[in-house]
């Protein structure tokens, strides 16, 4: 699988751009991953107010980090890593913060291709004390033989076909 970030201008190195303008891809799959916050993305229904009292736990930086902790157990399951991702949409309630999640978007991205993305401050996510919420594509590679597959996604065997008696 090749992955390569599209640059329309020369990247200068004082840029130190958090982000590429954006990705082609050859060979592999796409993964759409959805909103992936600092609450794990399976989590009871109807929430728990204690449990989620101890996800909303912490500030901004605490919340970023944990929000692409599950990303990359997402990212894993599929196959692939934080190299693969493609373009990022981020959520945040605190845009005076932006520093703090480019400080770990470059530690999980790297320099080289950081992955392109989108930034936009709303006045309140799901949960009133939730500060950030993430969601992209990747491109992982294509499925290895053998490879589990979800129980969601498995094919239902087909019912065996009863035989005609010849006469």
């Amino acid at each position: 699988m090749k992955l390569e970030p599209i640059h329309h201008v020369p990247l200068e190195p004082s840029f130190r751009s958090p982000f590429s303008a954006a990705y082609a891809i050859e060979g592999g799959r796409l993964l759409f991953f959805s909103g992936c916050c600092t609450i794990p993305t399976y989590h009871k229904h109807p929430h728990d107010a204690a449990e989620e009292r101890k996800w909303l736990e912490g500030d901004f930086r605490a919340q970023t980090e944990r929000t692409f902790t599950h990303i990359r157990e997402i990212l894993r399951a599929a196959g692939g890593d934080f190299e693969n991702v493609l373009k990022l949409n981020i959520f945040v309630t605190r845009m005076e913060e932006q520093n703090v999640l480019n400080e770990i978007s470059a530690r999980c991205f790297g320099a080289g291709k950081p992955p392109a993305r989108t930034l936009v401050g709303v006045p309140v996510l799901a949960h009133p004390d939730m500060m950030i919420e993430i969601d992209g594509v990747a491109a992982v590679p294509a499925r290895a033989k053998g490879m589990v597959r979800s129980r969601l996604n498995r094919k239902k065997p087909k019912p065996a076909r009863a035989r005609r008696k010849r006469r």
